[in-house]
Protein backbone atom coordinates (compact mmCIF):
# COMPACT_ATOMS: atom_id res chain seq x y z
CA UNK A 1 0.00 0.00 0.00
CA UNK A 2 1.23 3.47 -0.85
CA UNK A 3 -1.03 5.94 0.98
CA UNK A 4 0.45 9.08 -0.62
CA UNK A 5 -0.25 7.73 -4.11
CA UNK A 6 -3.71 6.50 -3.17
CA UNK A 7 -4.69 9.88 -1.73
CA UNK A 8 -3.15 11.66 -4.74
CA UNK A 9 -5.25 9.52 -7.07
CA UNK A 10 -8.36 9.97 -4.90
CA UNK A 11 -7.93 13.77 -5.09
CA UNK A 12 -7.21 13.57 -8.82
CA UNK A 13 -3.90 15.39 -8.28
CA UNK A 14 -0.94 15.08 -10.65
CA UNK A 15 1.27 12.06 -9.91
CA UNK A 16 3.68 12.42 -7.01
CA UNK A 17 7.35 12.18 -7.74
CA UNK A 18 9.88 10.31 -5.65
CA UNK A 19 12.66 12.56 -4.42
CA UNK A 20 16.27 11.45 -4.94
CA UNK A 21 18.01 11.43 -1.55
CA UNK A 22 21.34 12.44 -3.09
CA UNK A 23 20.30 15.66 -4.78
CA UNK A 24 16.80 16.42 -3.45
CA UNK A 25 15.39 16.50 -6.97
CA UNK A 26 12.66 14.33 -8.51
CA UNK A 27 14.12 10.95 -9.47
CA UNK A 28 12.67 10.90 -12.98
CA UNK A 29 13.77 14.50 -13.74
CA UNK A 30 10.30 15.47 -14.96
CA UNK A 31 8.93 18.81 -13.77
CA UNK A 32 7.24 18.34 -10.41
CA UNK A 33 3.89 19.83 -9.46
CA UNK A 34 5.41 21.50 -6.42
CA UNK A 35 2.14 22.94 -5.09
CA UNK A 36 0.13 19.71 -4.98
CA UNK A 37 3.02 17.52 -3.87
CA UNK A 38 4.04 19.93 -1.10
CA UNK A 39 0.52 20.35 0.26
CA UNK A 40 -0.35 16.64 0.12
CA UNK A 41 2.91 15.48 1.70
CA UNK A 42 2.83 18.20 4.35
CA UNK A 43 -0.69 17.14 5.30
CA UNK A 44 0.21 13.44 5.49
CA UNK A 45 3.37 14.15 7.46
CA UNK A 46 1.43 16.29 9.93
CA UNK A 47 -1.19 13.56 10.17
CA UNK A 48 1.53 10.98 10.85
CA UNK A 49 3.05 13.12 13.62
CA UNK A 50 -0.34 13.87 15.19
CA UNK A 51 -1.29 10.19 15.33
CA UNK A 52 1.72 9.36 17.49
CA UNK A 53 -0.42 10.18 20.53
CA UNK A 54 -3.46 8.06 21.38
CA UNK A 55 -5.43 11.16 22.32
CA UNK A 56 -4.85 12.84 18.96
CA UNK A 57 -5.45 9.62 17.02
CA UNK A 58 -8.83 9.21 18.74
CA UNK A 59 -9.86 12.81 18.05
CA UNK A 60 -8.69 12.58 14.43
CA UNK A 61 -10.49 9.27 13.87
CA UNK A 62 -13.85 10.82 14.70
CA UNK A 63 -13.26 14.21 13.07
CA UNK A 64 -15.68 15.22 10.32
CA UNK A 65 -14.67 18.85 9.67
CA UNK A 66 -11.70 19.48 7.35
CA UNK A 67 -10.79 22.83 8.92
CA UNK A 68 -10.84 21.44 12.44
CA UNK A 69 -8.74 18.49 11.30
CA UNK A 70 -6.09 20.90 10.04
CA UNK A 71 -6.11 22.67 13.40
CA UNK A 72 -5.69 19.37 15.23
CA UNK A 73 -2.83 18.05 13.16
CA UNK A 74 -0.74 21.23 13.00
CA UNK A 75 -1.71 23.52 10.17
CA UNK A 76 -1.39 27.06 11.41
CA UNK A 77 -0.66 30.30 9.59
CA UNK A 78 3.13 30.01 9.93
CA UNK A 79 3.09 26.56 8.27
CA UNK A 80 0.96 27.92 5.42
CA UNK A 81 3.41 30.82 5.07
CA UNK A 82 6.34 28.41 4.80
CA UNK A 83 4.62 26.26 2.18
CA UNK A 84 3.61 29.41 0.26
CA UNK A 85 7.20 30.64 0.20
CA UNK A 86 8.48 27.27 -1.03
CA UNK A 87 5.83 26.90 -3.75
CA UNK A 88 5.75 30.57 -4.77
CA UNK A 89 2.00 30.64 -4.22
CA UNK A 90 -0.13 33.06 -2.19
CA UNK A 91 -0.93 31.93 1.37
CA UNK A 92 -4.67 31.91 0.63
CA UNK A 93 -4.09 29.38 -2.19
CA UNK A 94 -2.12 27.17 0.21
CA UNK A 95 -4.90 27.34 2.81
CA UNK A 96 -7.51 26.39 0.21
CA UNK A 97 -5.38 23.46 -1.02
CA UNK A 98 -4.71 22.26 2.53
CA UNK A 99 -8.44 22.33 3.26
CA UNK A 100 -9.06 20.47 -0.01
CA UNK A 101 -6.58 17.74 1.00
CA UNK A 102 -8.03 17.57 4.51
CA UNK A 103 -11.58 17.19 3.16
CA UNK A 104 -10.33 14.63 0.65
CA UNK A 105 -8.66 12.67 3.43
CA UNK A 106 -11.88 12.56 5.44
CA UNK A 107 -13.78 11.33 2.38
CA UNK A 108 -11.04 8.81 1.54
CA UNK A 109 -11.08 7.44 5.09
CA UNK A 110 -14.87 7.17 5.00
CA UNK A 111 -14.66 5.10 1.80
CA UNK A 112 -12.19 2.74 3.51
CA UNK A 113 -14.79 1.95 6.16
CA UNK A 114 -17.61 -0.52 5.62
CA UNK A 115 -21.16 0.84 6.11
CA UNK A 116 -22.15 0.84 9.77
CA UNK A 117 -18.52 0.42 10.87
CA UNK A 118 -16.12 3.02 12.28
CA UNK A 119 -12.34 3.09 12.17
CA UNK A 120 -10.57 2.80 15.48
CA UNK A 121 -7.79 5.08 16.68
CA UNK A 122 -5.44 2.08 16.61
CA UNK A 123 -6.30 1.54 12.92
CA UNK A 124 -5.25 5.10 12.13
CA UNK A 125 -2.09 4.90 14.26
CA UNK A 126 -1.10 1.59 12.66
CA UNK A 127 -1.88 2.86 9.16
CA UNK A 128 0.20 6.00 9.59
CA UNK A 129 3.06 4.06 11.20
CA UNK A 130 3.15 1.66 8.26
CA UNK A 131 3.13 4.57 5.80
CA UNK A 132 5.87 6.73 7.35
CA UNK A 133 8.55 5.61 4.91
CA UNK A 134 6.21 5.96 1.93
CA UNK A 135 5.42 9.55 2.94
CA UNK A 136 9.07 10.52 3.53
CA UNK A 137 10.08 9.43 0.02
CA UNK A 138 8.02 12.27 -1.47
CA UNK A 139 9.15 15.21 0.71
CA UNK A 140 10.65 17.94 -1.48
CA UNK A 141 14.01 18.89 0.01
CA UNK A 142 13.50 22.65 -0.07
CA UNK A 143 10.21 22.41 1.83
CA UNK A 144 12.14 21.80 5.06
CA UNK A 145 9.34 19.84 6.68
CA UNK A 146 11.62 18.89 9.57
CA UNK A 147 11.89 22.53 10.56
CA UNK A 148 8.24 23.20 9.81
CA UNK A 149 7.02 20.37 12.04
CA UNK A 150 9.79 20.56 14.61
CA UNK A 151 11.11 17.09 13.73
CA UNK A 152 14.55 17.14 12.15
CA UNK A 153 14.40 13.35 11.64
CA UNK A 154 11.99 13.90 8.77
CA UNK A 155 14.76 15.35 6.61
CA UNK A 156 17.32 12.68 7.53
CA UNK A 157 18.30 10.92 4.29
CA UNK A 158 18.62 7.56 6.06
CA UNK A 159 14.83 7.65 6.50
CA UNK A 160 14.43 7.83 2.72
CA UNK A 161 16.93 5.17 1.66
CA UNK A 162 15.76 2.27 -0.52
CA UNK A 163 17.11 -1.20 -1.16
CA UNK A 164 17.05 -4.60 0.52
CA UNK A 165 18.96 -3.65 3.68
CA UNK A 166 17.20 -0.31 4.03
CA UNK A 167 13.80 -1.98 3.54
CA UNK A 168 14.60 -4.47 6.29
CA UNK A 169 15.66 -1.62 8.58
CA UNK A 170 12.41 0.27 7.85
CA UNK A 171 10.39 -2.85 8.73
CA UNK A 172 12.25 -3.17 12.02
CA UNK A 173 11.81 0.55 12.68
CA UNK A 174 8.05 0.28 12.10
CA UNK A 175 7.89 -2.74 14.39
CA UNK A 176 9.49 -0.86 17.26
CA UNK A 177 7.84 2.46 16.55
CA UNK A 178 5.96 3.83 19.53
CA UNK A 179 2.98 6.07 19.41
CA UNK A 180 3.06 7.80 22.80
Amino acid sequence: MNLPQQLQEFLNYPPLQLIDINNGMPEDEKPMDVLHQSVLITFLTGLYKATRSTENATVITYQTDAGQLLDIIFIKDNQADTIAAFTNQPVNVIKVKLTEVSAGWLEYLKKQTLPGETQSDTYLKDLMTSQRHEILKYIPQGLKLGELLNDEGLEDVTNKMEGPVSSLMHMIENGFSTTD
